[in-house]
């Protein structure tokens, strides 16, 4: 295996309400195998065909986490004259979160038969093009047209993991304010949103040849989650 990257980290400790840990990684991750759950080799006397993406690799990496205070409320930007009652409302609110965009892990695609007739089904199909220009669809998430049966009696032409998966956009979110009641009292609400813009990633596409589904997708991501706690404290 082989992997290289580059990475750059942005931090800001906190101040005026607010800190944060953002980081960008763009890698490339190879090998020949990932795992023993995927130790099927076309041709034995071939290894070199089997060298490609690893099923771990994700090219381009972005991570944001944060916590900020929000302006409101006494000693803040807006409301410093609000009451008693307004303030115990309104004031002392936080918000954190953590983002992360990431682009789509590969997809193996295998020819689902014995074209070579050697009693070993891990083979694969031939590729006459580039099968990512599909239509990114459920339906259809890459070019099946892009892919046909090899020869009989040979094994196909195409690498290993060619096919991208979907990628992830995911925001995290949390709401939270600290109620005080007396000196040694009070009560924390905390809201949180996982998922928050509630967005449907994919799964990986069927990738057997042979099959009627093939570059079908039929499987996602869990919808928005919400959870809402309360702590009292004494």
């Amino acid at each position: 295996s082989n992997y290289n990257s580059f990475r750059a980290n942005l931090v800001k400790r906190f101040s005026k309400g607010l800190q944060f840990d953002a980081n960008y990684t763009w890698g490339k991750a190879l090998d020949n195998t990932s795992s023993l759950a995927e130790a099927q080799v076309e041709n034995p006397y071939n290894l070199r065909a089997e060298w490609g993406r690893a099923s771990i690799d994700l090219r381009h990496i972005f991570q944001l986490a944060y916590v900020y205070e929000l302006p409101f409320g006494k000693g803040k930007t807006f409301g410093g004259d609000w009451n008693r009652f307004t303030q115990g409302l309104l004031g002392g609110w936080n918000l954190d979160g953590i983002v992360r965009l990431q682009t789509g892990a590969p997809t193996n695609i295998s020819a689902g038969e014995d074209r070579a007739n050697v009693g070993r089904t891990y083979q694969r199909p031939d590729v006459i093009r580039n099968p990512n220009n599909g239509p990114k669809t459920p339906d259809k998430w890459f070019d099946t047209s892009a892919f046909q049966r090899a020869a009989i009696y040979t094994y196909g032409n195409a690498g290993r993991n060619i096919v991208n998966q979907d990628g992830r956009q995911s925001f995290d979110v949390a709401l939270g304010k600290n109620f005080r009641i007396t000196e040694r009292q009070s009560v924390e609400f905390r809201g949180e949103f996982y998922n928050f813009p509630n967005h449907i990633y994919f799964g990986g596409p069927n990738g057997n040849f042979s099959s009627s589904s093939f570059g079908t997708i039929t499987s996602a991501t869990s919808a928005r989650q919400i959870q809402l706690a309360l702590r009292y404290a004494f």
